[in-house]
């Protein structure tokens, strides 16, 4: 049976919440302060109130991890996913208007008119992802189940003040630690689960960002419904001696799996190769597992790194495919002509999980979405080449080269060999622009801050002046922005594309 784990200072916690104000700064030395932000003032400096204190009080950027606003919670979710990327790494939400040699110009709902150099956009979306957002984070800890397959229901976390550390006992799982906007693994053990549950779709994009420390053995179900084994004999070497006794499970025992997910497929992935699962629990209470075979499995990861991956699945088809860094990786069709029987498709799961599989095997979660899946089999990255810009429109089907021209009255102009052809804006998903006609990255400025919006986008500037509901900010592309904050859920002071160099005990 799946063997959660019981927060006992969850319910003091939600507690808490409801006391205090809504917005929680941290800093870079660990520390943290609920309260409530009101703004900037020159210097800059953060101006942050708390109910014990008779004023507020300013905080230097330098001293600031980050500021997370409304428990994580927008107050106004972004209604478009369409959106652009820029060489920097920047995601800006907004309705695409314009598009010439110079310029690409967006209408926003937190800034009005953006506008910003072409050459500094990498990608337009018009059509991401093919459909709606199911969940986008992790912006709040207390979204997300824990369990483990080895300890008995009646397992209960200590509160943090009582002094009992992980390892302390036999008893103590190991545990996934939130800190700001990522999930972190670094329990020398393994075999604790993080979930998430009824969020997938049938058709479905699972994206993650995953970075590492030494080599990489991480498990992924999904499709799950987590269905739990029942105590006894009939259950085997899967969750117990034969007498109803939790088994401890080993580093990298899949045995562990359908108890963890029930009824799931589960990915695997290595630093040097990878396996497809399929879990099962039946009507019995019997526990399984199985393997789905492919072709070529072989994938080339650092031992330490990090990496964007996208699982697109298709519970109905059995059709599953995993790119990394926006590369195609591998495909797998379960369900073919003469194969095994699916109990994983029979089922309506829709949650998924992560568990790492591995010893001394450090893992940060960050910038976890699912989405609905159109059927698109591939993206436009995974055609980009350095000369020619490339469209892929939203059927999933029919991609085209050349050289994008313009966009005007929602029509794209694009100048092909074979002549120009005009596409409605509403019928293309991503445009890769060429890289050669690209801006190189620069170094941004120390005291950026990044905006991170939900349900996707964020948006780096300097910030210069605002209050608790607007920021203005200076962008390195697009200048000054007056930016409403109503559709943010974080200020991240201290962002960072170094994959381990803020791993630490305290985090």
């Amino acid at each position: 049976m799946i063997r959660k784990l019981s927060i006992s200072w969850l319910s003091g916690l939600v507690g808490l919440m409801a006391a205090e104000p809504s917005d929680l700064l941290r800093f870079t030395n660990g520390d943290q302060l609920h309260g409530t932000y009101l703004g900037f003032k020159s210097g800059p400096q953060a101006i942050w109130q708390r109910e014990d204190l008779t004023i507020p009080v300013d905080f230097k950027p330098s001293r600031i991890r980050h500021i997370v606003l409304h428990g994580g919670r927008a107050l106004k979710s972004l209604t478009s996913l369409s959106h652009v990327a820029l060489v920097d790494g920047d995601r800006v939400p907004g309705i695409i208007r314009k598009l010439d040699d110079e310029t690409v110009t967006l209408d926003t709902s937190y800034a009005g008119v953006v506008r910003i150099p072409r050459n500094q956009v990498a990608m337009l979306a018009p059509s991401p992802l093919g459909g709606r957002i199911q969940y986008h984070g992790p912006f709040v800890e207390d979204e997300w189940q824990m369990a483990n397959a080895s300890f008995p229901n009646a397992f209960v976390d200590p509160a943090p003040d009582s002094g009992k550390k992980e390892g302390d006992a036999k008893d103590m799982p190991g545990r996934w630690r939130f800190s700001g906007s990522a999930w972190y693994w670094q329990s020398k053990l393994s075999g604790t689960a993080i979930l998430r549950k009824d969020v997938m779709p049938d058709r479905a994009i699972l994206r993650f960002e995953l970075a590492w420390k030494n080599r990489l053995s991480i498990a992924i179900g999904f499709h799950a419904d987590f269905a739990q084994p029942k105590p006894g004999k009939e259950a085997g070497d899967l969750g117990n001696d034969g007498a109803g006794k939790a088994v401890k499970f080993g580093s990298g025992d899949s045995a562990l799996l359908p108890i963890i997910f029930g009824n799931s497929y589960v990915l695997h992935i290595f630093s040097s190769h990878l396996m497809l699962y399929r879990t099962s629990v039946n009507g019995d209470g019997v526990a399984s597992i199985g393997r789905v075979l492919v072709n070529a499995n072989n994938v080339r990861l650092s031992d330490s790194g990090n990496a964007t991956m996208e699982i697109r699945s298709n519970r109905n088809t059995g059709q599953i495919s995993l790119f990394i860094n926006d590369e195609f990786a591998a495909q797998w069709t379960d369900g073919g002509e003469g194969g095994a029987a699916m109990p994983a498709l029979s089922t309506k799961g829709s949650g998924f999980g992560f568990i790492v599989q591995s010893e001394n095997s450090p893992v940060r979660l960050s910038d976890v979405m699912v989405a609905e899946w159109n059927g698109m089999p591939d993206s436009a990255r995974s055609l980009q080449v350095d000369d020619q810009d490339i469209v892929l429109l939203s059927n999933g089907v029919d991609r085209f080269s050349g050289n994008v021209k313009s966009l005007n009255d929602g029509k794209i102009l694009l100048e092909t060999k074979h002549g120009e052809f005009q596409f409605p804006l509403d019928d293309i998903a991503e445009i890769r622009f060429a890289r050669n006609r690209l801006a190189s990255k620069t170094e941004e400025p120390a005291d950026n801050i990044v905006i991170r919006l939900s349900p996707l986008g964020q948006v780096t500037g300097r910030p210069l002046s605002g209050t608790s509901s607007a920021i203005k900010i200076l962008h390195p592309c697009a200048g000054e922005l007056d930016f409403n904050l109503e559709s943010a859920v974080m200020l991240d002071f201290q962002p960072s594309n170094n994959s381990i160099d803020d791993w630490n005990a305290d985090f």
